[in-house]
């Protein structure tokens, strides 16, 4: 089964994957997916430690195929999102 989720299969693909990008943060953060927001600071409003970064950099390695973040290019959600779903 296939869904559409944006004007074009690239879109669909890339909105999928944003989505689960805000599930992998959650299970970090152990918050909702629904409390998630694009513009949250992970520091200042996630209060991100240096346990939930560990999280949360394994899970994205997990759920996305080895992908590593650049936590000095970090500091919202887009952010995340930006370099797990946008091609370079």
């Amino acid at each position: 089964m296939c869904g559409k989720m944006g004007n074009n299969e690239v879109e669909s693909m890339q909105n999928m994957m944003a989505m689960s990008v805000y599930f992998v943060i959650a299970d970090a953060f152990d918050i909702d997916a629904m409390d998630i927001e694009p513009n949250l600071n992970l520091e200042t409003d996630l209060h991100m430690t240096t346990e939930t970064k560990q999280d949360l950099s394994e899970s994205v390695m997990d759920m996305f195929n080895g992908r590593r973040l650049d936590f000095t290019a970090i500091n919202n959600v887009q952010d995340i999102i930006d370099q797990i779903v946008t091609v370079h």
